[in-house]
């Protein structure tokens, strides 16, 4: 409990400076303009940095199929289930189901992994990282921008309607750069060091100014209003999501150290890349931000819980 609170600890202190900057320095728009400038700059960089320097080679293919498999099962299960409920939006739905199996695999991920289960369990999790973001945020912003295109289709063919899904999808400030990247890792290109220093200064941005939107945003909503909802989202996050990942692990017969990375990977809190979608297609932002909070609140316990339970490698 005490090595994942400090891990978590200085993830509130930057949430809670949010909180406070949201209260006295930004407003809706000036919140919308930070959002989008991550969104455009800092996350891209993030993204293509990340690829462009992960091999892929000697990862455990078995883990990875397991993992991302129900992780993806899940993400549709919940996104539909949403949908189907009366007045939701589609748009809405797939941000909820994102919510639901996308994980804080950095800046939380990587140091508990490490402690937990020292350099062979981070190699495991470096391996799901690698594809994390190409699989969950490429299947999310494909899907959102087909729905966008069919409530917007303006007398448009089929065809042009195909290809506006085509151009969004691939010129998209997520899709581009994780594109990008996997060509450059593919050719084994180094990095060249006036070339990785710029794109590391920006891409380390990333993660702390999603976390300060996090709290502005908090501080612009009554936490009441949507912790329901909240609560719901982060149970299907912290509780149902590891779970699942723990039976599809122990059925295809995974090794003792790899059922406790991908469960471990799946009980953390929820990932500020969720709130950046929900705040860059304008979809149940609140619900988003309430349950982040309470994700992380839960992580605590739903954390310290995995880690005692888990068979020790």
């Amino acid at each position: 409990m005490l090595s994942t609170l400090s891990v978590i600890l200085p993830t509130a202190i930057i949430v809670v400076a949010g909180y406070v900057a949201g209260k006295r320095v930004l407003d809706a728009t000036g919140i919308k303009a930070l959002s989008d400038l991550v969104f455009m700059l800092f996350l891209p960089c993030l993204l293509f940095r990340s690829l462009a320097s992960a091999r892929f080679g000697g990862s455990d293919a078995t883990l990875l199929a397991v993992y991302f498999g129900v992780t993806v099962v899940w993400f549709f299960v919940v996104a539909l289930f949403t949908r189907s409920r009366p007045n939701a939006s589609t748009p809405g739905a797939i941000v909820l189901g994102l919510g639901a199996v996308f994980s804080n695999t950095v800046q939380l991920g990587i140091p508990i992994q490490k402690l937990a289960f020292g350099e062979a369990g981070l190699k495991l999790h470096l391996s799901i990282i690698a594809i994390h973001s190409l699989i969950l945020l490429t299947t999310a912003t494909v899907w959102l921008e087909i729905t966008n295109a069919r409530q917007s289709t303006d007398g448009k063919s089929v065809a042009q309607n195909i290809l506006h899904v085509v151009k969004t999808s691939v010129i998209h400030p997520v899709i581009l750069p994780i594109l990008a990247g996997l060509l450059w890792s593919y050719a084994q290109f180094p990095l060249p060091a006036w070339v990785d220093q710029p794109l590391g200064f920006l891409a380390s941005a990333a993660g702390p100014i999603m976390l300060v939107l996090m709290g502005a945003q908090l501080s612009t909503m009554r936490l009441t209003d949507h912790w329901q909802q909240g609560l719901s989202l982060t149970v299907a996050k912290n509780v149902i999501h590891p779970l699942l990942i723990f039976a599809g692990a122990w059925a295809f017969g995974l090794s003792p150290l790899a059922i406790a990375v991908a469960v471990t990977c799946a009980a953390l809190p929820m990932g500020a890349n969720v709130f950046l979608f929900s705040q860059r297609y304008r979809v149940n932002e609140n619900v988003v931000t309430a349950a982040m909070a309470l994700s992380s609140l839960a992580a605590l316990a739903t954390l310290s819980i995995a880690l005692a339970v888990l068979p020790k490698p």
